[in-house]
């Protein structure tokens, strides 16, 4: 398995949507036959070039999120199912103490 890469969306600066980038998708290894590999993010969001949007990819995988940025959550649930990961982090979820975050 390669390196997992994650990517976004790159709005012309001063453009009309650049503001609304929020999410960093996690890029599926494979695609789907009119994608091909690598077309879509684990939750099926485009990687391919728009007319006015570029994807920005970021590679290997961040341990955090680029400022400005959060994860996408259906990306990082998908991906971490894809990897055995998922029953671990539902443990973590079920376990977590919100009383322990200080305000």
């Amino acid at each position: 398995m390669t390196a997992p890469t994650a990517f976004y969306r790159g709005y012309v600066t001063g453009g009309k949507r650049a503001g609304q980038v929020r999410r960093l998708h996690i890029l599926r290894p494979t695609g789907t036959p009119s994608t091909g590999p690598g077309g879509l993010g684990y939750c099926g969001t485009a990687a391919w070039k728009c007319q006015h949007s570029d994807p920005v990819f970021v590679s290997p995988l961040p341990a955090r999120p680029p400022d400005g940025l959060q994860w996408c959550p259906a990306c990082v649930g998908r991906y971490a199912e894809s990897v055995g990961l998922l029953g671990e982090i539902a443990a973590e979820v079920a376990a977590w103490d919100p009383g322990l975050v200080s305000a």
